[in-house]
């Protein structure tokens, strides 16, 4: 075929150049070329790459990488018994024949790589994209890199922020830049092009160095003199020599840089602190004379950044921006502890900067893995404060206009001029803080409240001691203790005592003591969850801010008794959703932290926690000193002596302390609430917590259901089986699928026939009756109000065992019965038709595992799913030992040849309950049917072909294996037998009791 049928610029095979010319791993090559031939590599596909790809780089990439492709690519046709190319075989011998590894590589220590950026149509607007949509740069890299070694190669890190400059080009457009740690050069080069002011890279390599000179050359930026004009007019660039651990400010003191950059450059805890002392000095240097920088007045960063990173009023000054991959945490942390000690501010932008994906042909590069953080210079608040103070002693003696006078003269010279001509803080806001500090001196200051709502043994002492470091912040240790005790009468050694000392009125306590007025802005009040008790106001529920802390009993349960027996009543985690279940009601669900996340990463959780409280984090909340404190209640003697030992949150021991199991039945009835509210914790923003967003839903409806486990159902996150069961312990159980059709389940009868014979030739005992089952599915259905454009996946597993192993033996307890309905239309396209492609796993013999008992075991079908799911088919087509087909990975299969209905016999698959209704039916319809051995080219040259099956009912097949089924659309004879099959769904079926159609 002539090869301008493929219109090399639009893709896929746009991307399988780009992928070619990167360097791609062959595998993704190979991937790319069947997405090209639509599951499979045709001959056109070979006809393209030879044209586009091998011999326009004969003499430009490294010739083994070539070779490898090769081989790649001919085993890929050969397996698929496809005509090779005679050209792709000559290429390939003669590499074979005249070339060796040694030669390849001596002299040639790197090999050059051309990254193509690919514009999406929509962002076409963009300064940064060419006419072409395409911006092709060439790279010389180290020939380690595709060898798997990423030590000298193009790091997932630079193409991230690579992406991110071309994305936001009026970020950097006019700025002076400063890549610390430039490798090949690509970040650079990005710079020039969206015409930042001056760029200026830097390594500490001189091999390095030389080799992004040579790129800059490739790229048409020129390297020579102080800042020459580049050929192309994009940017000045210079390229410098600087080891981190002897770089100088006298060495930094002329660049002055606006935004410095560095990808992956938290790797070495060697290098740590030179980096970060290096970030420091360009940073700091450039503080004063950002403000009267010409070439940084684009604000395009100022904006961004008063949005996302300072929190008032707009934000000028230098920063860097590093991606990273965080590979070793401790090493992180490392850098985070320098960052600070340099009072130096780090922000977490991943979020906020993504970069439009301009590589989607990058197979291997993952950019979920990439952090990417700002850091800042920190104003120190302490200088705020003392402003304030000076504005506060002025306020209480003097008028206005002493204050600015105060500006000239005194104690307030240099502090308040200085800070009010650099607008880093104005006057108005320096005013109103010390009219707050005056409240503070009178006592009469109206404080936000902050609730810590806690079952004992939580670390919630732990969190209270850590919120009282804070400077604007009181604490209140369990005011409400002392009403528990009076309403329960609970009995405590210390009863007596709490109650002459502490108000035992809890609408006292909370109207006058938790919401009066304070010395501070906040009041953090501990509270333990069993002391909500009725009769306080409601109040304590609307004001303030809540969250709470949660801890697996496990945890709790070894060390409660140290004090008193525990008790249900006593660990009060029933109370503690009932408070969740108020707030959510209230319309203010609260902030859920378990105690395992803030033993295993405290800095994190607490910054986590002070955002979601709108408070600023302070450093001093990690550490306190050991001893009891002023703040402690009067029962700390009993419940904290291990706390007073501490200095801050300890992780949690690797190895925990066996259970008592004299607490089994305690752990039973609490475990189940804990991971309720498990289940709703949301994890901090910290620097490094980006968990996995919670899936959308094919069927958003499906997200509450109720499903039937054993003998009762059960919502769907609690609807489990045992880790004892056998369908756990070997797969050892059966299923089927049912739909229901306007208030009646289709084939049920059948399929209960079935299931009991596959239970039969299984040998399990003790099997539910079908009135059992039947009676299981209506009330399933009923319940879930599922009579309609529903499915049922109805499971019987042997059962649970008394001791895990293979023997069916162990199975002492009964079959467990499990019955899942769901709203689930058709899984198929049986409007348009679907795609499938012929899997290499094949169907189990009859001699292994008889495909007519419907079991669990179900790998051997979803191995060719995978098949399936590579080839962006709909399914695989599975053959027999033989290599005659016998089904797809989840449905039967049917052809239509010059007017004959064909299907392969059901020796190696299971006959579908779905395929004897449609053989009915092409009878019934006056078709010819017959049952034999097909072979796959059969199916290739049909009229047409569809597959049949409960979940997808009559679909409709137009392509397999890049074929398409004859004319590419649906047939004459699969619509009419659709038009039957949705015809008997409509008249026949087992009615759902209580169902009275509308």
């Amino acid at each position: 075929m002539a090869e301008h049928e493929f219109e090399p610029a639009d893709p896929p095979f746009l991307h399988l150049v780009s992928a070619f010319l990167a360097m791609e791993p062959t595998d993704s090559l190979i991937s790319l070329a069947r997405i090209c031939g639509e599951g499979s590599v045709t001959e056109r596909v070979q006809r393209f790459i030879w044209s586009h790809c091998i011999s326009t780089a004969a003499g430009k990439l490294h010739a083994p990488y070539l070779r490898n492709f090769l081989k790649k690519l001919i085993n890929e046709v050969e397996r698929n018994h496809g005509e090779v190319l005679d050209e792709l075989y000559e290429r390939y011998a003669y590499y074979m024949s005249s070339l060796k590894d040694d030669n390849l590589v001596k002299g040639n220590a790197r090999v050059s790589k051309y990254i193509s950026f690919l514009f999406p149509d929509s962002f076409f607007e963009l300064s940064s994209a060419s006419e072409s949509r395409k911006l092709l740069m060439q790279l010389q890299c180290s020939l380690n890199m595709l060898e798997g070694d990423t030590g000298c190669s193009i790091w997932p890190s630079s193409l991230y922020l690579s992406e991110c400059i071309l994305s936001f080009p009026e970020l950097f457009s006019n700025k002076s830049c400063f890549e610390v740690g430039s490798g090949v050069g690509l970040v650079g080069i990005c710079l020039a092009h969206v015409k930042a002011s001056k760029v200026i890279l830097s390594d500490g390599d001189m091999s390095t160095l030389a080799n992004m000179k040579l790129n800059l050359e490739l790229n048409h930026l020129g390297c020579e003199g102080d800042f020459p004009e580049t050929i192309n007019d994009h940017a000045k660039v210079k390229c410098i020599y600087l080891p981190w651990e002897s770089a100088s400010e006298r060495d930094l003191i002329n660049f002055k840089p606006y935004i410095i950059l560095g990808a992956d450059v938290i790797y070495d805890p060697v290098c740590l602190p030179h980096l970060v002392k290096l970030l420091g000095t360009l940073i700091n240097q450039m503080k004063s004379h950002s403000k009267g920088n010409t070439d940084d007045s684009g604000d395009g960063f100022d904006a961004f950044l008063s949005k996302t990173i300072s929190n008032s009023g707009s934000r000028k000054g230098p920063l860097a921006l590093i991606a990273s991959v965080i590979r070793n945490i401790d090493t992180f942390n490392e850098f985070l502890a320098l960052v600070e000690q340099a009072n130096l501010t780090i922000t977490d932008l991943t979020e906020t900067l993504k970069p439009i994906n301009l590589l989607p042909y990058m197979q291997s590069y993952d950019r979920t893995t990439i952090r990417l953080f700002s850091v800042t210079c920190k104003y120190d608040n302490n200088g705020l404060q003392v402003v304030a103070i000076i504005i506060h002693q002025v306020l209480l003696y003097h008028d206005e206009d002493t204050i600015y006078r105060s500006c000239f003269i005194g104690t307030g010279q240099n502090i308040i001029t200085t800070l009010i001509c650099m607008k880093l803080f104005d006057l108005g806001r320096l005013i109103k803080m010390a009219e707050e500090l005056i409240k503070q001196e009178d006592g009469n200051m109206e404080v936000e409240v902050i609730h810590l709502w806690a079952t004992p043994r939580s670390l919630s002492t732990g969190l209270m001691y850590s919120f009282a470091q804070r400077d604007d912040m009181e604490v209140l240790d369990e005011p409400l203790y002392s009403n528990f005790l009076r309403v329960t009468g609970f009995d405590r050694p210390y009863r007596e005592e709490l109650l002459s000392k502490m108000e035992p009125d809890g609408r006292k306590v909370v109207n006058e003591v938790i919401f009066g007025p304070g010395r501070k802005k906040y009041r953090f009040c501990k509270h333990i969850s069993k002391e909500w008790v009725p009769g306080l106001p409601s109040d304590l529920m609307k004001k303030g801010k809540h969250f709470l802390v949660i801890r697996n009993p496990l945890d709790i349960l070894p060390s409660f008794e140290k004090v008193l027996p525990p008790s249900f009543q006593e660990l009060g985690v029933a109370n503690l959703i009932s408070i969740y279940n108020e707030l959510s009601e209230l319309g203010r669900p609260p902030l859920i932290i378990d105690a395992a996340e803030l033993q295993e990463d405290p800095e994190a959780t607490l910054c986590g926690l002070c955002e979601y409280l709108d408070i600023p984090f302070q450093a001093a909340m990690l550490k306190w000193e050991a001893g009891p404190k002023p703040i402690d209640g009067i029962w700390a003697p009993w419940w904290y002596k291990s706390l007073h030992k501490s200095t801050g949150f300890k992780p949690a021991r690797k190895y925990p302390e066996p259970f008592p199991f004299s607490h089994y039945n305690l752990l039973e009835q609490s475990l189940p609430l804990y991971n309720f509210l498990r289940r709703h914790v949301r994890k901090s923003s910290g620097l490094l917590k980006s968990p996995l967003p919670d899936p959308d839903l094919p069927v958003p409806a499906n997200k509450k259901l109720l499903a039937w486990v054993g003998d009762e159902l059960l919502p769907r996150d609690s609807a489990k089986v045992s880790v004892f069961d056998s369908v756990v312990q070997g797969g050892d159980s059966v299923w089927e699928g049912l739909r229901v059709y306007s208030g009646k389940i289709f084939k049920l009868e059948e399929h209960l026939d079935r299931m009991f014979d596959s239970a039969k030739a299984l040998a399990f005992k003790n099997v539910p009756t079908r009135e059992e089952i039947k009676e299981a599915i209506f009330r399933t259905l009923i319940r879930n109000g599922m009579f309609d454009n529903s499915h049922i996946r109805l499971s019987l597993t042997r059962g649970k065992k008394v001791t895990s192993g293979m023997s069916p033996e162990f199975n002492l307890y009964g079959c467990t019965l499990i019955v899942l309905a769901e709203w689930k239309p058709p899984v198929y396209d049986n409007t348009s038709g679907v795609t499938l492609v012929a899997a290499t796993t094949r169907r189990n013999s009859p001699n292994n595992l008889d495909s007519k008992i419907h079991h669990n075991n179900l790998l051997n079908n979803i191995l060719a799913k995978v098949e399936g799911n590579n080839a962006n088919a709909a399914d695989a087509i599975m053959l027999d030992k033989d290599g005659y087909v016998s089904e797809t990975n989840a449905t039967n299969i049917f052809l239509v040849k010059k007017g004959r209905v064909l299907t392969p016999h059901a020796d190696y698959c299971l006959p579908g309950i779905t395929r004897a209704t449609v053989m009915e039916l092409v009878v019934k319809e006056k078709f010819v049917l017959e049952e034999r051995r097909i072979s796959l080219s059969e199916f290739h040259t049909a009229d047409e072909v569809w597959t049949t099956g409960t979940m997808g009912e009559l679909t409709p097949v137009v392509k397999i294996d890049g074929r398409d089924i004859g004319d590419g659309k649906v047939g004459p004879v699969t619509r009419r037998l659709q038009s039957a099959y949705k015809k008997l769904t409509e008249e026949s079926g087992v009615p759902i009791p209580t169902y009275h159609e509308s």
